[in-house]
C-alpha cells in the first residue's frame, strides 16, 4: 500500500481516535523538576543507584553468610549421646546386676563404653557402682589371666541412641566378676538369630 491510496476504510475510526489525542505535561511536572534540581538531584538519579548497589551488596553478604552457616552445619561433628542400659549378667557371675554406659554418635561410632556392676540397685550408672571395664573408641582386650573366658551376647537393644533396637552387646569375661572385653555391633538383618551372629561384625 502506498501513501497515495489513503487509509483503509477499516482503520479510519482508529485514525480519528488517535488524531484526537493530545499529549501535554501534567501541571505538577515543572515544579517537581525544579524541586529536584534544588535538592541537587540529576536526571540519572545517582542516589537511587547507590541504594540499589548497596542492596545488592547486602544481599550478596547475606547469601554468603547463609552458605557458610549451611557448610558449618554440614561439617559439624555429630553430637554424642549417652546411653545407659541395665541390668544383665555380663561378667558371668550368675546375677543380672551389670550395666553398660555408652557414649556414641547416633547410630554410628562408639566413643566410650563402660561395664559397671549396679551395687546400689539403682538400675543405672551411679557413683556407688563398680566399674568392671572402661574402654575408649575401639574394642580392646584387658590384661591378666585368660582362663575360663565366657562370652555373652545380648540383642536386640538400642545401644547407640539411633532409635531402633538393632544393636547387640558382646562381652567377654571371667566369672564371677571380671570383664575382659566389651563391644557393640549392629544387627542389620532382621532374619538373623536374636542372640547375635558372627556375620554382624564389625564391632564398635
Amino acid at each position: 500500500m502506498s501513501d497515495d491510496e489513503g487509509i483503509p476504510p477499516d482503520l479510519e475510526a482508529l485514525d480519528r481516535s488517535l488524531s484526537g489525542i493530545r499529549l501535554q505535561p501534567r501541571a505538577s511536572l515543572g515544579p517537581e523538576i525544579e524541586g529536584r534540581l534544588r535538592r541537587g538531584e540529576t536526571p540519572d538519579e545517582p542516589g537511587r543507584w547507590r541504594f540499589s548497589r548497596q542492596a545488592r551488596v547486602v544481599a550478596g553478604m547475606a547469601a554468603s553468610l547463609l552458605l557458610l552457616a549451611g557448610l558449618a552445619a554440614y561439617l559439624r561433628p555429630t553430637a554424642s549421646v549417652v546411653v545407659d542400659r541395665c541390668c544383665y549378667d555380663l561378667d558371668g557371675g550368675g546375677v543380672e546386676d551389670d550395666g553398660v554406659l555408652i557414649v556414641a554418635e547416633r547410630d554410628a561410632r562408639v566413643h566410650r563404653l563402660q561395664v559397671y556392676e549396679d551395687r546400689d540397685r539403682s538400675h543405672h550408672s551411679s557413683a556407688g557402682d563398680v566399674i568392671r571395664l572402661d574402654r575408649g573408641d575401639a574394642p580392646a582386650m584387658g590384661t591378666g589371666p585368660a582362663e575360663g573366658l565366657v562370652t555373652t551376647r545380648h540383642c536386640c537393644i538400642d545401644l547407640d541412641g539411633g532409635g531402633p533396637s538393632d544393636d547387640a552387646l558382646l562381652v567377654i569375661g571371667v566369672p564371677p566378676d571380671r570383664v575382659v572385653m566389651a563391644a557393640i555391633y549392629e544387627e542389620r538383618d532382621e532374619n538373623r538369630p536374636r542372640q547375635g551372629s558372627a556375620h554382624a561384625l564389625p564391632l564398635r
